[in-house]
């Protein structure tokens, strides 16, 4: 296990997360049942019958074997990382996987950079073992099993660290998988890769550096299993626990649902998600699947030197490991389904999700439910064999929700995937306000009669978003213009889900006004003053902000306008946020827009622009984007603290003036001086050609997107003259899935969907 670790994470380009701290604690007994959550099989789970060809293999794992790698690995000494005898271990390790016939067996180096006891070191080579077999059917699909190696004794490990448990237990059960599935000259049908990392302890550093190899070289890892400390069981409880990490919590679900029907061992879930723990962790930070296999009675002896063989329950450990090796051979016969999205536009909703290589896969069938936790029905007569599904429900502005399972060529059927939602976009002219509230809050009377006083001409729809409410998509659907409000500091932040269907709100033509305290901690889970947010996130990418800042203990009276059109607003003399400084607002976040953004309203105070009071003086705090494509407006305070008749007028004239051009939905052409073609083929699995007509001189930029708004490539961005054009487009480095295609210019935006199938 880890001593420490430093990290940021950027999820789905909708949050961004600012910097933790993670260390595994020592534990004197098994987790409490407030820090575990027990496994329950879902009720609609598919029935299927034990496979053979696993129980065999699992039959083959042996205890004596597995205790005789621990033995040898404890009979070092100490596997410390800094220590000159590391690269004689790791080929130790690459040679056992060679005996078992494994043809495909490195050693992948890696500098490490370490700061250990304020020594700093920066020429230390690092060596992860990695063994691989080779899939028969789909070998780019690759399933990851392994542990770290090295291991960590306080206070002195250059002398003294014998790791039995902490993790020779890991490098053990990955060779033991690897030496069975050998024996049984399994072949699988995606490649397996047998991966026991260096420098684990200080840091992470082979895990770290094996998955951003992975993800910069276009890996497809379609699954992570890690292992660390898997033998203390003193009083055979015979619970092994598993780590979730968000996005990917069905990994562990079908960890925990193959171990209890392949082995004797019941399944808990830590309470303790995302674990900085060990490997798994960075694997999950480069976006791969993965989950985390640990002993559930927390071993006494962790980084201590009487972490030895003696202290280790060998069965204990060989039936983790059969678990491991079940879930590995699962996979290969039943893969789960991955990449599930929906796509909505005004006609229909398009469900897609990542195709199999698989041979043993003969296709797939999709299920929909009007209920998040419904009925699920399934939608197709005979087995679908393409990854998407174009769904045409008779109703707009309502949500639908759908999974998809594969299904093998003996007719078994998967876990179902995750869970996705739509909604056939029909947008109406009434206002939809989204109040951000913390926990279970509601709106109080007073608040929600200022906003029904300011927008008494505008018909509006009023929503409380709080930690126990999801809002619907087909809400959504039915405004194409919100009103989002976060009255106070503390306000629920919106998960992935909420972000994917925002995406689709705006790709709809959606417009927002976004008006509250430290909208940036909501939107992009911001903590950090200043900050520039990289481009591709949400926060830029929609709202136009490229970057934030703020003081503590600036006051703001009045917000005054930075475009003409824009009346001054004042906060209001009856209202304040502390009695000694009445009519003022504090702690107000500043902004930068895009080159797309503009500068609406700027901080304005009474105190001296040298003071700390006064030193956001002139600094932007609202940014508007008037596009083709859709319109949104950024402001750093809440409407509620303004002067009752500023506030009204404000909403006026953004309704009125702002908001009411509507900007159509889904892929269009408008007149304008490019015209923008469907590409061919359409569907493409390695190249197809975008056509489009430029009918006067224009700048162009021609740019392919994930259906989330992630630009993938720019094909264009110059000026050309009048002419049609033909483009080719390569998607060698892409997943199968939709995307779309968005040509650009000063005057206009078209855009059109295409679906690349490996």
């Amino acid at each position: 296990m880890k001593t420490f670790t430093r990290l940021s994470l950027i999820v789905l380009s909708v949050l961004i997360t600012g910097l933790e701290t993670f260390a595994q604690t020592p534990d004197d007994g098994p987790m409490g049942q407030d820090q575990v959550t027990f496994y329950e099989p879902a009720t609609t789970s598919p029935t299927r019958d034990l496979n053979p060809v696993i129980v065999n293999a699992l039959n083959e794992i042996n205890s004596d074997s597995i205790r005789a790698t621990i033995q040898h690995l404890q009979d070092y000494g100490t596997r410390f990382l800094m220590l000159d005898s590391r690269k004689t271990i790791a080929t130790w390790i690459a040679d056992q996987f060679s005996s078992y016939g494994i043809a495909d067996v490195r050693l992948d180096s890696f500098l490490c950079y370490i700061n250990w006891s304020g020594v700093y070191v920066d020429t230390l080579w690092q060596y992860n073992v990695v063994a691989t077999i080779p899939g028969q059917s789909a070998p780019s699909e690759i399933y990851v099993v392994g542990g770290h190696y090295d291991s960590y004794c306080s206070p002195d490990p250059y002398t003294y660290a014998p790791g039995a448990d902490d993790n020779g237990t890991a490098v053990a059960a990955t060779l033991e998988i690897a030496r069975v599935m050998q024996l049984n000259n399994y072949q699988p049908e995606a490649t397996i890769q047998f991966t026991l990392f260096a420098a684990e302890e200080l840091g992470l550093f082979g895990s770290r550096y094996q998955a951003q190899k992975a993800y910069e070289t276009g890996e497809d890892v379609r699954f992570m299993l890690n292992l660390d400390m898997i033998s203390n069981d003193p009083d055979s409880l015979d619970i092994v626990t598993i780590f979730r990490y968000q996005f990917f919590e069905w990994a562990s679900i079908l960890a925990a649902d193959v171990i209890e029907q392949y082995t004797y061992l019941d399944a808990v879930f830590s309470n303790s998600w995302n674990s900085g723990g060990s490997d798994s962790r960075g694997y999950w930070e480069w976006g791969f699947p993965s989950t985390y296999l640990e002993e559930y009675d927390f071993s006494p002896n962790w980084h201590k030197p009487t972490d030895i063989i003696d202290n280790c329950n060998i069965d204990f450990c060989a039936e983790i490991t059969r678990g491991a090796c079940a879930i590995l051979m699962t996979q290969q016969f039943l893969p789960y389904p991955q990449g599930m999205m929906a796509t909505s536009t005004k006609e229909n909703i398009t469900v897609a999700w990542d195709p199999t290589e698989n041979a043993l896969i003969d296709g797939f069938n999709l299920y929909r439910s009007e209920e998040m936790n419904g009925v699920y029905e399934k939608m197709n007569q005979v087995l679908i064999a393409d990854t998407f599904y174009l769904d045409t429900p008779s109703e707009t502005g309502k949500d639908y929700f759908y999974f998809v399972r594969m299904v093998n060529n003996q007719g078994e059927e998967s876990m179902a995937s995750d869970k996705v939602w739509g909604a056939r976009f029909g947008f109406t002219d009434t206002l939809l306000v989204v109040a951000s509230l913390n926990q279970t809050s509601v709106t109080p009377d007073s608040v929600y009669q200022f906003y029904a006083s300011i927008l008494d001409t505008i018909p509006f729809t009023w929503f409380d978003l709080n930690a126990t409410t999801q809002l619907p998509l087909g809400l959504l659907a039915s405004h194409q213009n919100v009103l989002w409000l976060q009255n106070g500091f503390n306000a629920v932040t919106p998960t992935d889900t909420l972000g994917f269907n925002l995406y689709s709100f705006f790709q709809n033509g959606g417009n927002m006004f976004v008006s509250g305290f430290i909208p940036t901690k909501f939107w992009a889970n911001n903590t950090h003053y200043p900050f520039k947010f990289p481009e591709e996130y949400f926060i830029s990418r929609i709202f136009k902000i490229d970057s934030v800042d703020k003081q503590i203990n600036s006051f703001m009276y009045k917000a005054y306008p930075s475009a003409e059109e824009y009346d001054t607003l004042h906060v209001d003399q009856g209202k304040s946020l502390t009695p000694e400084f009445p009519g003022e607002l504090f702690n107000i976040e500043v902004f930068s827009p895009t080159a797309e953004g503009s500068v609406i309203y700027r901080f304005d105070s009474r105190w001296d622009p040298a003071s700390s009071q006064g030193r956001m003086q002139n600094r932007p705090v609202a940014i508007e984007y008037m596009g083709d494509d859709f319109k949104t407006i950024f402001m750093s305070f809440p409407l509620y603290y303004l002067d009752t008749a500023d506030a009204r007028n404000l909403m006026q004239y953004i309704m009125k003036y702002k908001f009411n051009d509507p900007t159509g939905i889904g892929p269009r052409i408008t007149p304008s001086d490019v015209t923008l073609f469907q590409n061919y083929p359409n569907p493409f699995s390695d190249e197809t050609t975008i056509p489009f007509v430029v009918d006067k001189p224009s700048r162009v930029n021609l740019s392919v997107f994930t259906l989330q708004g992630i630009r993938v490539t720019q094909l264009i961005d110059s000026k050309l003259e009048k002419g049609f054009y033909n483009i080719n487009f390569s998607s060698s480095h892409l997943p199968s899935g939709l995307y779309q295609v968005v040509l650009q210019t000063d005057r206009s935006l078209s855009t059109r969907k295409i679906v690349l199938i490996r």
